[in-house]
């Protein structure tokens, strides 16, 4: 019988939970009025990514009151309006002559020393690259980078890259940039074949080389992780609005590849990482550079240069990557960082 000798059994363990309930009610409460201040549309709830991030500070991002910070000396094109904006322009472009060259190398060729190489690895540099991109507008000069021996710590293979489309920027965030939440140098994880760059290694990782790597502020310097199951099309078009004509800066998402249009259609799921540098809404299209390459046999279907997408067109792109909020090297997908 389950009757009182199974409720003695258990009534510590009850009396636990009603207590546990008890004491969390407040932030129960305050995640339902973060809820309703962004404005999520989405089922069963919001979860802000608030991975080390203060709560309240992501609460403002999410409401569009974060403005770009400055390093000291540093001069950018002034806002189009205040934050939060009211208003934004139809249309509007970053300067993309640099970043329209970022090229990832091929996984077996030679390096810039002219010595060969074979690493598998080298197909799953978009996140570093798409990152170099996004940089770019925030003072790195990825164009003009150090030159270098790059060693990939997962497999060993050591290779030598100039500036050369942008490659010695690529390395460097990949394998030996010092971002404190990462327990080894550089955003890519150390596993052989590597599986890239998580969402959160993307934030942690703009945040860091943008703040101009400002151990006191750096966690919540600009960007933050919107997973698109607690987002929708108008809302990601509101962000991409928001960094692209106020801030002057790209956002940064990770995309099905073969729903865009500089991939072929046929073949397995890419799961991939772009850089949004503007928008054209009397068009209804978005523009946006791709790292990989044609000629380095990465799978796009051309190198370098601007692309535009229909708009709804590339939320499909984005929403056909499973969410998996995991902190695991190998999750951490299904969104965009903005």
């Amino acid at each position: 019988m389950r009757g009182p000798r199974w409720l003695r059994r258990r009534l510590p363990w009850l009396l636990c939970l009603c207590a546990a309930l008890y004491l969390t009610s407040p932030l129960l409460l305050y995640a339902a009025l973060v809820s309703r201040d962004t404005h999520a549309q989405h089922a069963g709830g919001l979860t802000l990514d608030t991975s080390d991030q203060d709560v309240a500070w992501v609460v403002r991002k999410n409401a569009f009151q974060i403005a770009r910070p400055l390093h000291p000396g540093e001069t950018v094109v002034p806002s189009t309006c205040a934050a939060p904006c009211i208003s934004y322009p139809i249309a509007y472009t970053l300067d993309t002559g640099v970043v329209s060259l970022t090229l990832e190398p091929n996984p077996q060729s030679v390096d810039a020393a002219g010595h060969a190489y074979l690493n598998h690895d080298m197909t799953k540099l978009c996140g570093p690259a798409a990152a170099a991109n996004a940089l770019y507008f925030w003072g790195m000069q990825i164009n003009t980078a150090s030159p270098g021996t790059f060693v990939d710590p997962s497999n060993g293979v050591a290779t030598y890259w100039t500036n050369q489309d942008n490659r010695a920027a690529i390395m460097y965030l990949a394998w030996r940039a010092t971002i404190p939440s990462a327990s080894h140098l550089g955003m890519m994880d150390t596993h052989y074949p590597s599986n890239g760059v998580t969402l959160y290694g993307m934030r942690d990782g703009l945040n860091w080389e943008a703040s101009g790597q400002n151990t006191a502020n750096w966690r919540t310097y600009f960007y933050t992780v919107t997973w698109w199951n607690q987002s929708s099309a108008a809302d990601f078009h509101h962000k991409v609005v928001d960094d692209v004509a106020r801030a002057h800066v790209p956002v940064v998402a990770e995309v099905s590849a073969r729903l865009l249009p500089n991939w072929a259609p046929k073949g397995n799921t890419i799961y991939h990482f772009i850089t949004i540098v503007g928008y054209d809404d009397t068009k209804g299209v978005y523009l946006y550079t791709d790292t990989c390459g044609h000629s380095t046999h990465c799978g796009s279907l051309s190198d370098g240069g601007v692309h535009s997408v229909p708009q709804q067109q590339m939320w499909d792109a984005i929403t056909a990557i499973p969410v998996n909020t995991s902190p695991d090297y190998n999750a951490g997908d299904g969104g965009f960082v903005w």
